[in-house]
């Protein structure tokens, strides 16, 4: 039960051997619920992944501030968990390790450790690949064990970087399956950044546009579409209408980044 406030938040990063600054987020307002799902989408370049990065605590804020249940984010935490597009596991780790990584780190009992892996190897659909290496495991059993870890130590808010980029359509199609189950039977705050727009409408309870850089936050979308959700959503007329808005929204976007 996490609600996240972002007050005034902006992001300039100095420029390379004398250059002019960049402006990466425009100061941005915005407060995102208790169990919201948040899509963002926008153009490349656009703020997506530095406006995560600060929520994450991975890097410092310009100006304004970001409060978790009224407390300051000042650096990485427990509460807050992280899953990038490029497969983050330890290598020398098994599925299990991987996974149990946070707990040993806090000290937790073997035993208790034990059960939470058992639990999220079951929920992401990895039994019978516990002991099993990340070049052992294909794209999409990685980013199963990568979310396993981000949900095993229970972060009040759970932040996915463009997590199924890398994957073919039929992967990723299942692994967005496979957060909504999670999450609609878990309800943690999620923030997922993605350029697919179909993704951000199929998972979200409610999506970002951002603007072409110098980025903020142009569009606020609802999306009440009902739970749970099956993929056959997909092809219904409401579901056709929000991807027709929201592609205009980023069309207009792209057209206007090209433009400089």
């Amino acid at each position: 039960m996490s609600k996240l406030a972002i007050e005034g938040l902006g992001r300039i990063f100095p420029g390379v051997r004398g250059g002019k600054p960049v402006t990466a987020l425009q100061p941005t307002d915005l407060v995102i619920g208790n169990n919201e799902f948040v899509t963002i989408l926008g153009p490349s370049g656009c703020g997506k992944s530095t406006l995560l990065r600060m929520v994450a605590g991975l890097d410092r804020p310009t100006s304004g501030q970001i409060l978790l249940d009224g407390r300051k984010v000042e650096g990485p935490g427990a509460d807050r968990g992280m899953v990038f597009q490029s497969y983050t596991l330890f290598p020398w780790l098994t599925v299990s390790q991987n996974i149990a990584f946070g707990l040993n780190e806090k000290g937790m009992p073997e035993r208790e450790s034990r059960a939470i892996v058992a639990s999220y190897i079951e929920k992401v659909g990895l039994r019978g690949f516990e002991n099993h290496y990340p070049k052992q495991l294909s794209g999409g059993m990685q980013q199963r064990t990568a979310i396993a870890r981000a949900l095993a130590n229970d972060p009040g808010v759970l932040l996915l970087d463009e997590p199924f980029g890398a994957l073919d359509n039929q992967t990723r199609a299942l692994m967005q399956e496979l957060l909504l189950g999670i999450w609609e039977r878990e309800q943690k705050t999620v923030i997922f950044v993605t350029h697919d727009i179909e993704e951000a409408i199929f998972l979200a309870t409610r999506c970002l546009v951002m603007s072409a850089r110098p980025g903020r936050i142009k569009a606020d979308l609802p999306i009440t579409l009902p739970h749970p959700r099956h993929y056959t959503l997909k092809t219904a007329p409401e579901f056709s209408a929000l991807k027709a808005r929201l592609t205009e929204e980023i069309r207009s976007e792209a057209v206007l980044a090209a433009a400089h």
